[in-house]
């Protein structure tokens, strides 16, 4: 696969993905709604409910999820799945990982990091990859 490198620096790239309210205007296919339920001093969201949408191939599913951002600037946002409160604790953690390149250009790529109740060699679910590929492709045009 190419690199996926953002024509923009490292600052803009980080305020764009920080803006998680927005993504649905640059990625309505994936994030359906986002709801900030707590924001820092400065507006930055901190907590928010959001509908995501996992398109693979034919199927499509939607889900309701709560996310905590986490910071860590200029490289690393991280969009960490609240548990509930029924005792469920899968968590899911999406984080952009931003390198800068020099020329203005900035490396994007996405990591990901569960913990499901499932047996440690399972890969992480296909739908969870799916979505945060797509997020990735938005991001690269969007920025």
């Amino acid at each position: 696969a190419a690199t996926p490198v953002a024509a923009s620096p490292i600052e803009r790239c980080y305020e764009h993905l920080l803006d998680v309210e927005r993504y649905p205007q640059w990625y309505p296919d994936g994030a359906k709604r986002v709801e900030v339920l707590e924001r820092e001093a400065d507006g930055v969201a901190l907590k928010v409910d959001a509908v995501l949408a996992a398109v693979a191939g034919p199927l499509r599913k939607e889900f309701p999820v709560r996310l905590a951002v986490q910071q860590d600037r200029p490289g690393r946002i991280a969009l960490a799945r609240v548990a509930d409160d029924r005792g469920d604790h899968e968590a899911l953690t999406i984080a952009w990982v931003l390198r800068e390149l020099g020329d203005a250009q900035t490396e994007i790529t996405v990591e990901l990091g569960a913990v499901l109740d499932v047996p440690l060699f399972l890969p992480i679910d296909p739908v969870a990859r799916e979505v945060a590929n797509g997020f990735l492709q938005a991001a690269l045009k969007s920025v």
